[in-house]
């Protein structure tokens, strides 16, 4: 029954690999041409001054290269559903060193956005709400069958001279699978390289912020978070609470900058060290023109361990800048530094560098070329006294592909991954291909 079964599901996916081409050629040859409306990231007010003013962090991959259409005319109430399919080619399944097993996929999930009052600019009150359950099916591997689950929820309320927000993430996913949303911290391109191979993470952020204006230049921010990673299979699940207030102040129309610090706390499962740290912490925003924008937070952090370890003292940072040189054209570089408690490797952290370019070109109305590539280096330090760290991994990974509007609501695809891990620990090294296509229909 289960030959029976793993062949007649093979046979299907075949045949729909086989129709799937076709459907798009014939579409994109009898497609009416009607000008395509382009995604127009948001602009949020005071972007440096915190997380939720900006956009939807739980956003896929794929509805953000495929664009979502935007009214002209500003509403109150706005939603959004998009169905979404790709057919996946992947060579190493589950990122291993050797013998690697590859498969077919097949990647389905809805999205459903909500939103009330002012989600595109965030200079007033809103509420957002993203929503996205999918499905991965494997041909061969039905051992690798998963339902993953997104939920994002974000707002913010405005008084007179204070604002206050608030967002919470709900990630539940298994990580390979390069169309996962996130980028710093734990998941870079859809890996988690510190636990290695295809591993279920269940994420869990909420996020509290209050900004409050003293004068027409100068403003108070403070933000208070909590995260929760909790594994399975014995790896170790981590607790992080930590909160922050910087003075800023508005230099000119184009530069912000502010100064202050954060401390926080890290719980850890046993026997793992629970741990302290500090940051003194420098913020600046930089909008010099229309078409250039920067942010960058930078400071040190110190860091405590419960078990006597020695403490530790590094630099932290974490940039976001874009630049917009054409109608059209966008490119963003994203890069940070920060300490992460290692899941795998008991008593033992680990300093996650990592950066990220995105290049994006629309061409002739409606078609999006996009180039994503990065490069991530975890460095392995001791966090117990009579622990000896010397793991260190290099990870990179590069992500061209194509989209095309055929309709203003039917939307196709194509997009290649190589990305490739080196270790000096054998057992977390690997490369993966893999080759998609993929489609998109709003409502």
């Amino acid at each position: 029954m289960v030959v029976a079964r793993r062949s007649c599901v093979r046979r299907i996916f075949e045949a729909r690999r086989s129709i799937l081409p076709a459907l798009c050629g014939i579409s994109l040859l009898f497609a009416p041409s009607t000008p395509a409306q382009t995604f127009q990231p948001s602009t949020p007010f005071e972007r440096s001054s915190d997380a939720v003013d900006q956009s939807l962090h739980g956003q896929t991959l794929d509805q953000s290269l495929t664009g979502t259409p935007v009214s002209e005319n500003f509403r109150r109430l706005h939603y959004e559903l998009t169905i979404q399919l790709s057919e996946i080619y992947d060579s190493n399944i589950s990122l291993v060193p050797d013998n690697p097993v590859d498969d077919f996929y097949t990647r389905m999930g809805a999205v459903l956005t909500l939103g009330f009052g002012d989600t595109v600019v965030r200079e007033e009150n809103f509420v957002e709400l993203f929503y996205e359950p999918e499905l991965l099916l494997f041909a061969d591997h039905s051992n690798f069958d998963s339902v993953q689950h997104f939920f994002y929820l974000a707002g913010q309320y405005r008084f007179s001279r204070l604002t206050l927000g608030l967002a919470q993430k709900i990630q539940l996913a298994d990580t390979g699978d390069p169309q996962l949303p996130g980028f710093s911290g734990t998941i870079v391109n859809g890996v988690n390289i510190d636990t290695g191979g295809r591993r279920r993470i269940d994420i869990y952020t909420t996020h509290l912020s209050a900004t409050y204006q003293l004068t027409g230049k100068t403003y108070l921010s403070s933000a208070g978070d909590y995260e929760l990673y909790d594994y399975s299979e014995g790896l170790t699940n981590s607790d992080k609470i930590s909160g922050n207030l910087l003075l800023n102040y508005q230099y000119s129309p184009k530069l912000v900058a502010g100064l202050g610090g954060t401390a926080g706390r890290n719980l850890l499962t046993e026997p793992d060290s629970d741990q302290t740290f500090e940051q003194a912490n420098l913020r600046a925003t930089y909008s010099p023109t229309g078409k250039i924008s920067a942010t960058v937070l930078a400071g040190i952090e110190f860091r405590q361990f419960d078990n006597g370890s020695r403490d530790l003292v590094s630099p932290v940072f974490d940039l976001s800048a874009s630049y917009a040189p054409f109608d059209g054209t966008n490119i963003t570089v994203d890069a940070n530094r920060g300490t992460q408690n290692s899941a795998s490797t008991p008593d033992q952290d680990y300093i996650s560098t990592q950066i990220q370019l995105t290049a994006r070109q629309r061409l002739v109305q409606r078609v999006v070329v996009s180039l994503i590539t990065g490069y991530q280096n975890l460095d392995y330090f001791a966090a117990s006294p009579h622990t000896r760290a010397t793991r260190g991994d290099d990870y990179y990974f590069v992500e061209p592909s194509i989209d095309i509007r055929i309709t203003n609501f039917w939307y196709a695809g194509a997009f290649f991954v190589y990305r490739e891990n080196k270790s000096n620990f054998s057992n977390f090294s690997f490369d993966d291909k893999q080759v998609g296509i993929r489609s998109a229909l709003n409502f």
